[in-house]
């Protein structure tokens, strides 16, 4: 069960600007102005993920390692920017649809997994060989996630596991957490990052393996009170702990 927290602060103050931008602005903006009712991921997730699986997923050989046109995929992020309805199934194709959820994800000021939390989650996987172990631990600070960051993070998880079970040999868990790693962290493809990106790569492998026990059904979501300010002193509580 999820932490009750408090709810979303209201837009005072806020310009229409900012309320109809989807791409770069908060997680807690975007899914405050752009959500569907009974879910608590941005729309634009959404209606890309319903896109996919309704067109994709019979045909997935190498979908989430092409490149998308990129002036087709700044074609639609304009559209959803300047807020006019989108429909995928006309306005674009697989790739571009994919590239537009990567870049998404990219934008977003704080990584779907914050940068406070991303160290711990991290070393989890040296501290831990125990299986069982390594997955109490683990579910233990995603719990100590934002809410929204949350509820995001179980949806990428769910949808890219479904991928994964629909995949030839060829395609696996490993593969789609090799591609969505950085876009999830925010890592670089230079310097530190890149020496990161294997650590990222195996941490989001046992998100996709395990996701149906690692994380909450959506009957047991309730609201939080974990916001940025205060993960730093929970997660440091949840090491000592370990």
């Amino acid at each position: 069960m999820r932490k009750s927290v408090s709810p979303l602060p209201g837009n005072e103050g806020g310009s229409s600007a900012s309320t109809t931008r989807v791409f770069g602005v908060p997680l807690e903006v975007v899914t405050r102005t752009h959500t569907i009712s009974g879910h608590e991921v941005p729309a634009l997730v959404k209606h890309i993920v319903d896109y996919i699986e309704e067109h994709g997923l019979l045909d997935l050989e190498g979908l989430f390692l092409v490149n998308g046109n990129a002036e087709r995929v700044d074609w639609l992020r304009q559209r959803y920017d300047s807020g006019e309805e989108v429909e995928l199934e006309k306005e674009a194709d697989l790739a571009s649809a994919v590239s537009l959820l990567r870049l998404f994800l990219q934008e977003l000021p704080e990584p779907v997994i914050p940068t406070a939390i991303q160290g711990h989650i991290l070393q989890l996987h040296q501290d831990y060989s125990n299986e069982e172990e390594l997955c109490r631990n683990l579910k233990y600070l995603l719990q100590q996630l934002p809410q929204l960051n949350y509820c995001l993070l179980r949806f990428l998880c769910r949808f890219l596991a479904s991928v994964a079970s629909l995949q030839q040999e060829s395609w696996n868990i490993g593969t789609l957490a090799a591609v969505f790693g950085p876009d999830i962290f925010h890592l670089s493809t230079e310097g530190e990052d890149l020496r990161d990106q294997e650590s990222v790569s195996r941490v989001l492998t046992e998100l996709l393996d395990n996701q149906e026990g690692l994380f909450d059904s959506e009957e047991d979501d309730v609201s939080t009170t974990n916001d940025y300010s205060s993960i730093n002193e929970q997660v440091l509580t949840v090491a000592l702990c370990f």
